[in-house]
Order: structure tokens, then C-alpha cells, then sequence
């Protein structure tokens, strides 16, 4: 196999963790700084490039913690892809802000459809896997509903990409396909 220098990275839907929407919650808290010690290890390994569907979760919390991590590392590259333009229009003002932000910081953004229409986040997902050597995720796979989150999943499998899966309340990272 050859080396893996770039990773998708998604999640559930907030509402799919015990913490909802809660960042201060202590798990979540927690979910997020088990997030940035996968990140800084494949970053260790040679991973340059990461690639986020631009989700309010763990998109935008990947995007933070690899912004701030490009502070230090001028090798490093995040690129955005929103599913639509206006996605972050009724988002809450606070969210907002720090959704402009990731992508005033990041190394190249994109959208993946100018209006919203339906599929638009899953097609945005599947961009950044199609993209990616490789899939960093904060799923629960016995939480499967059918979701965008579920059939990304399914198609990082189907085009065989290792991947990684953080559990969301466990913290316990899984592999397929890699090593590390």
C-alpha cells in the first residue's frame, strides 16, 4: 500500500452523542482531545493533508484543532468542503463565527453545491473520502440508523480506505486496513 499522506474526516451529528450540542460537557471535552491525539499521530506518520465535509461536530472540530496546529507546521493543509454555500446561515451566531473562521484559516475551501438540495452533505462527505488516502471518524458503527454519517461510512469501505474510528463514549479507537 502506499503511504498515506491525506484523511477525510466526519462524524455523527451532534445529537447522535450523550453530549448533544454541550462542548463544555467533560465528554465531549474529552471525545475532542482524543480527536487531536489521532490527528497529531497521523500528522507523526506523515499525514499532510486533511479534508473535512465543513459540518457543524466533528468537522468543525477537526478544522480548529488542524488551524491550530498549522500554526506550528507549515506543512500542514486543511481543505474545506462545504455541502452549499449558505450552510451555516441559521446557525447560531457563535457558530457562525467559528465556521467563518476555520475557513478564512484553511488551506483551500470549496463548495460542493451552490444551493441546498438534498444529499448535499453526504456528497460533500463523499468528496473528502474520494480525496482521501484514508478515514478518521468519531462514529459508532451499533448506532447505525442510515444517516449520511452511516453511508459514508459505507462508502469509505466500499472504496477500501483504512480507516479509523474513534467511539464516541468509549474514546476507544479501532482500526481497518492500517497500521499504526
Amino acid at each position: 500500500m502506499d503511504k498515506i499522506k491525506s484523511c477525510a474526516i466526519f462524524g455523527h451529528d451532534p445529537m447522535r452523542f450523550a453530549w448533544g450540542f454541550d462542548e463544555e460537557a467533560d465528554a465531549c471535552r474529552e471525545m475532542k482531545m482524543e480527536l487531536a491525539q489521532q490527528i497529531m499521530v497521523l500528522r507523526q506518520q506523515g499525514v499532510t493533508q486533511f479534508f473535512v465535509a465543513c459540518d457543524y461536530g466533528v468537522g468543525l472540530y477537526a478544522a480548529e484543532i488542524i488551524n491550530a496546529l498549522r500554526n506550528d507546521d507549515s506543512e500542514l493543509m486543511l481543505f474545506c468542503f462545504t455541502p452549499y454555500e449558505e450552510q451555516a446561515a441559521k446557525w447560531t451566531p457563535a457558530l457562525r463565527e467559528r465556521y467563518f473562521d476555520m475557513l478564512v484559516k484553511c488551506t483551500h475551501m470549496t463548495a460542493v453545491s451552490t444551493h441546498k438540495q438534498p444529499g448535499a452533505q453526504l456528497e460533500a462527505y463523499r468528496t473528502i473520502i474520494h480525496q482521501s488516502d484514508m478515514v478518521l471518524a468519531v462514529y459508532d458503527p451499533a448506532s447505525a440508523r442510515g444517516d449520511d454519517a452511516d453511508k459514508a461510512i459505507a462508502y469509505a469501505q466500499a472504496l477500501n480506505r483504512p480507516t479509523m474510528m474513534i467511539h464516541p463514549d468509549t474514546l476507544k479507537t479501532t482500526y481497518s486496513r492500517i497500521e499504526v
